[in-house]
């Protein structure tokens, strides 16, 4: 099953909340991410998260499930529950933007649950945001637009092929190199390196 979850962020244009969810089999809100689905005439499947942004009292028939907890914020409270419902993969639009630090947040939320999904990743208005394990081979079309950048740690012995700067034997580390604004070149385009590397597609949907 492929869950759809929305956060508190930047809401997604539309066209591209409609074409995820028509690739998606559970809607979720997380917390004021619910509003989202609303806004453009869709419901949501569920709302899962504290609840002090959405208020369900208002929106009668909209199924919610209320965690007051503040261990966790929504969008792990939303993960959890694709999981529990079957979710093998998961799509987050939303999780970016508004709040610097909330941003942050959800970035570890990422990596915490890399290995929990066959495939989880950030999308928004301009691109989409994956954590990926060596070899990683690129899908996308020759001359989009990609970056590359460390998360948690240094990314060491960086090669990349098929790319518009490629390196070699590199280390990417914040504050001292990283590997953003490229571009595919190639179809055969590769990626080796050691860690847990961020890559950034750009695609600007209109």
């Amino acid at each position: 099953m492929h869950a759809l979850i929305i956060a508190g962020g930047i809401p997604p244009k539309k066209n591209l909340l409609e074409k995820e969810m028509a690739l998606a089999q559970l809607y979720i809100g997380a917390d004021s991410g619910g509003y989202v689905y609303l806004g453009y005439g869709h419901k949501p499947d569920i709302v899962v998260g504290d609840l002090d942004s959405f208020v369900y009292t208002r929106h009668k028939g909209i199924k919610v499930l209320e965690l007051p907890d503040q261990e966790t914020n929504d969008l792990e409270k939303s993960l959890e529950y694709a999981l529990e419902k079957g979710a093998k993969s998961v799509c987050i639009l939303g999780a970016i933007g508004k709040r610097f630090d909330h941003s942050l947040k959800n970035l570890s939320v990422l990596l915490r649950y890399l290995d929990r999904f066959e495939d989880i990743r950030f999308k928004d208005n301009y691109g989409e945001l994956f954590l990926v394990r060596s070899p990683y081979t690129p899908k996308q079309a020759v001359g989009t637009g990609i970056s590359f950048f460390p998360v948690l740690e240094p990314v060491k012995n960086f090669c990349s092929k098929g790319v518009k700067y490629p390196l070699n034997d590199s280390v990417l580390a914040m504050g001292v190199q990283d590997g953003t604004s490229n571009e595919i070149t190639s179809k055969n385009a590769i990626i080796h390196f050691d860690g847990i590397l961020g890559v950034y597609i750009i695609k600007s949907i209109q």
